[in-house]
């Protein structure tokens, strides 16, 4: 399938099962880059604890220092599905890389929408999981519960979730009403994701990415990409900066890069 064919099935995916795995979106050399420039991030990086896994390391705000994602994050369909499903005007929440190591434990079952005091009655969060490495039911593949977005406050039962297995360079794309958790990595290699969040514009999001990203790199991207930042309006009295559209903000001052 192609074009809005495919758009369409992936939207009727995620309406009906809650989530939908594509294929094939990142090339070899594409995966490679991208091992390359968060390997030593991630290597740099300390373990996590609680919640986020005593075996699993994070990167975080990965599309703030390199550019080796940008592919993935403008992925014409998943931007297109992701729109479909929640509207135009989508901004990133959390964008982070991270890598389940051998020895950790299956992840507690959780929906990420959970951070909005809002009702599940309807998205306002589409997760796009990128598989770096293969995704495998023993390597920690992200465990599911197809159709619990449509379900009613109320974890499900740990029975119930099915891993999300694909090859590297698919993507897994779900509801943020999905209950969904790492699983736990039996193997003796680590396996690497990275998670790029979409959510409406009227949110905030997880991660102030105008503060994290550094502003001269930003206005050399291209405009898709830098209102996804968050350098946007959806409307002309939400995210203005000094009156200013934000985008016209950020090209106005070149002083203001973060140290």
């Amino acid at each position: 399938m192609a074009g809005m064919t495919a758009t369409g099935e992936i939207a009727r995916q995620l309406e009906r099962s809650g989530y939908a795995v594509i294929p094939g979106l990142l090339s070899p050399q594409a995966l490679a880059a991208a091992r390359a420039e968060l390997g030593p991030r991630l290597d740099a990086a300390g373990w996590g604890s609680g919640f986020d896994g005593t075996r699993t390391k994070r990167a975080w705000a990965p599309l703030a220092v390199t550019r080796c994602l940008d592919q993935a994050a403008l992925a014409p369909l998943v931007l297109d599905a992701v729109e479909q499903a929640i509207g135009p005007g989508t901004q990133f929440g959390i964008t982070c890389a991270i890598q389940v190591h051998p020895g950790q434990q299956a992840q507690v079952l959780h929906y990420d929408q959970g951070i909005y005091p809002l009702p599940r009655d309807r998205d306002v969060m589409i997760t796009a999981l990128w598989a770096l490495d293969d995704f495998t039911a023993d390597n920690g593949a992200t465990r599911i519960v197809p159709g619990s977005h449509l379900r009613p406050a109320g974890k499900p039962d740990a029975a119930e979730a099915v891993p999300a297995e694909m090859p590297a360079g698919s993507v897994l794309l779900f509801s943020g009403r999905l209950y969904h958790g790492a699983g736990a990595n039996t193997t003796t290699r680590p396996r690497l994701g990275v998670v790029i969040d979409y959510v409406q514009p009227w949110l905030r999001p997880c991660e102030a990415h105008t503060l994290s990203a550094d502003h001269a790199q930003v206005r050399q991207l291209p405009q898709r990409l830098q209102e996804l930042l968050g350098f946007n309006q959806p409307t002309p009295y939400l995210g203005f900066i000094n009156g200013q559209h934000p985008r016209d903000w950020l090209m106005n001052n070149h002083h203001s890069t973060p140290t």
